[in-house]
């Protein structure tokens, strides 16, 4: 007769490398969504202020750093 522990694991359904893939095509459409957000609002914002190009650069730099930031997260 098999422990409740043995039967949980024989039925178990966690693949490990589906796992990791789903979470790196996660983390690749984090990336660009927010990165896409951050300087299509700076673009949007310079032109409805008519500045030059602050906010797209604003933009650019908050989506680097917040790449840097998600991509330690994930690292870990």
């Amino acid at each position: 007769m098999e422990s409740p522990k043995e039967r949980k694991n024989k039925f178990s359904t966690h693949n490990p490398g589906k796992n990791s893939f789903t979470r790196v095509y996660a983390l690749a459409f984090e990336l660009v969504v927010m990165n896409l957000i951050l300087i299509g609002g700076g673009y949007f914002l310079d032109s409805y202020i008519r500045t030059s190009p602050i906010f797209v650069l604003l933009g650019t730099f908050l989506g680097m750093f917040g790449t840097i930031v998600l991509l330690l997260k994930f690292s870990k």
